[in-house]
């Protein structure tokens, strides 16, 4: 196995994790013995956090087989932009076993537990560690950027690239950095929306122009 495998696997591993985590959040909310009050928003995260995977993990097939990736300093954002996918992964849904109500020394009943979706998502708690994931994301992928170009490999990123992404990622930095200060409706209703067509949108372009 060469390094760049052993470095694949590695990473392939954690998206793995973070993709079983999801489903088992989202497996919990269904279950027929669980009241659930719904709401759109976290589910909404959720999947822009599966299709946030799904694009990078799709567009990482053509940078992982370049030999740049070997140096730590272009590994170690890479690694680190993993570990934060599977962070908001984690993040997006709630964990059953640390939101069941109606316990009784200690016992707790499946029919007993209720999870609002919408206490959840709005709670402080959840607002700054999932979008603090997320633009530790942002952070880890400009780094990586940096780092690629600043070991000449000009087939990652160039110039002109690097630029562009520096601007994108302030922005949806300083966006989601409102969400984790404003519990508007409206703001974060609009901000997912907005983030879900654009991960959609690049995703299909990515793919497309992948042979």
């Amino acid at each position: 196995m060469s390094q760049l495998e052993y470095l694949i696997a590695l990473v392939s591993i954690i998206v793995g994790l973070g993709l079983t985590d999801l489903a088992r959040s989202l497996r919990e909310l269904v279950r027929p013995s669980r009241t659930v009050h719904w709401h759109w928003l976290p589910l909404a995260w959720a999947a822009i956090a599966f299709l946030v995977i799904v694009q990078i993990w799709w567009q990482s097939f053509r940078f992982l087989q370049k030999e740049a990736l070997a140096h730590a300093a272009v590994f170690t954002p890479v690694l680190l932009g993993f570990l934060l996918l599977y962070l908001i992964c984690a993040f997006a849904l709630p964990d059953p076993d640390r939101t069941r109500l109606g316990t009784d020394r200690g016992r707790t009943s499946d029919s007993q537990a209720a999870l609002d979706l919408e206490a959840f998502y709005f709670s402080a708690a959840h607002r700054r560690w999932f979008f603090g994931a997320f633009i530790g994301l942002l952070v880890a992928s400009q780094l990586f950027s940096g780092a690629a170009w600043a070991v000449q490999d000009t087939q990652i990123v160039e110039t002109a690239r690097l630029v562009q992404n520096i601007a994108v990622n302030v922005g949806l930095a300083s966006l989601l950095g409102g969400l984790i200060i404003t519990d508007r409706r409206w703001v974060h209703g609009s901000a997912a929306l907005l983030v879900m067509g654009a991960v959609v949108y690049t995703l299909v372009v990515g793919m497309s122009t992948i042979g």
